[in-house]
């Protein structure tokens, strides 16, 4: 009775919890909505009409078109939200645009979307398009980075990992037993654990942990991912003026400090976000400027996660939901390096 007891006040607590995070979330939206301008002025001068915006993207890139938590519960780049800015931003006629990201990637399909959305933005506006990061371009992100003018970097990022890389299948070997509970569920096996990673079917069991891959599966799942590989490296080899040989037998896959993304011709130069704004005014002779840059506010989750990030044990670390993202999303590259 009292572990029943004891669970239904949890049950309760948690449940209220939720409500209320949801019930702050449809308030903010509410309030977003009444006030339709994402962007403010930030600095320079007021009366210039040399606007340079700077659009800040945190997150791994997916769609969650119906936006029922939002950004309010954790950092994502949505393909939409992006085109609601760009649209904005027409309105405000700017004369070039930083796409200031942090981003291990995403889901090919919103990727691709996203890269389609600033390419139509590109050409209806005839707008120099920067990109630039403090921490991680990488996959995904690098692939919506193709489509910029000049792509930059601070010292001390991470850039590159071209490549691409399906679901990991894992392969519960003679399960014995099943069970749950409140705190997750557990499978035992008498043959153990089997993972079968694809860098890249048949059946509707696809992907079923109770039963080994067949050889033409994996063949069939690898030319999937081959496919996307493909196209990835040739936007990257048309944008940049790298040949395809050298992105598939020496650049690869890696990751690369900005350094070496340098030498490699994957990033035009290294410099800070100021050094930048420098730049992009006696680029385009600018005697004078001013900065817009959309409304930024700290998600719940990544506030909540602060006092976790460094306690690896910790199952709701900042670690273990990457971990789970790179489970749970069909990414174009594995989230990593704790950053989501």
């Amino acid at each position: 009775m009292i572990f029943f007891s004891v669970f239904l006040r949890t049950l309760g607590f948690l449940s209220a919890l939720l409500i209320f995070i949801i019930i702050i979330n449809l308030v903010l939206n509410f309030s977003n909505k009444l006030e339709k301008k994402q962007f403010v002025m930030t600095e320079g001068l007021p009366t210039s009409s040399n606007i340079i915006a700077n659009i800040n993207l945190n997150g791994p890139i997916f769609n969650n078109n119906s936006n029922v938590l939002g950004n309010n519960l954790y950092d994502y780049i949505n393909p939409s939200q992006v085109k609601s800015y760009l649209e904005e931003l027409k309105e405000l006629e700017i004369k070039a645009l930083i796409i200031n990201i942090n981003s291990p990637g995403g889901s090919v399909s919103a990727t691709a979307e996203l890269e389609q959305i600033i390419y139509e933005f590109k050409e209806h506006t005839n707008t120099k398009v920067y990109f630039f990061t403090k921490e991680i371009l990488a996959s995904g992100g690098y692939w919506v980075a193709t489509t910029a003018d000049r792509i930059f970097a601070s010292y001390g990022s991470i850039i590159g990992s071209i490549g691409v890389s399906g679901p990991s299948w894992f392969y519960y070997n003679i399960p014995t037993s099943l069970s749950s509970g409140i705190f997750g569920q557990t499978i035992e096996t008498k043959e153990g654990i089997e993972v079968f990673n694809q860098n890249a079917g048949e059946g509707k069991d696809l992907f079923n942990p109770f039963r080994r891959p067949r050889s033409d599966e994996i063949k069939h799942l690898q030319k999937i991912v081959d496919d996307v590989y493909n196209d990835f490296i040739t936007k990257v080899s048309k944008n940049r003026k790298i040949e395809i040989s050298n992105l598939k037998n020496d650049i690869g896959a890696l990751i690369y400090s900005s350094n070496q993304a340098k030498n490699n011709f994957l990033i035009d130069d290294i410099l800070n976000y100021e050094t930048l704004i420098k730049l992009i005014a006696k680029e385009n002779k600018f005697d004078d400027y001013k900065i817009y840059e959309n409304k930024v506010s700290n998600s719940i989750l990544t506030n909540l996660l602060v006092k976790y990030e460094n306690q690896t044990d910790n199952k709701y670390s900042l670690e273990n939901i990457c971990r789970n993202l790179k489970i749970n999303i069909n990414v174009v590259i594995p989230v990593y390096l704790k950053e989501c």
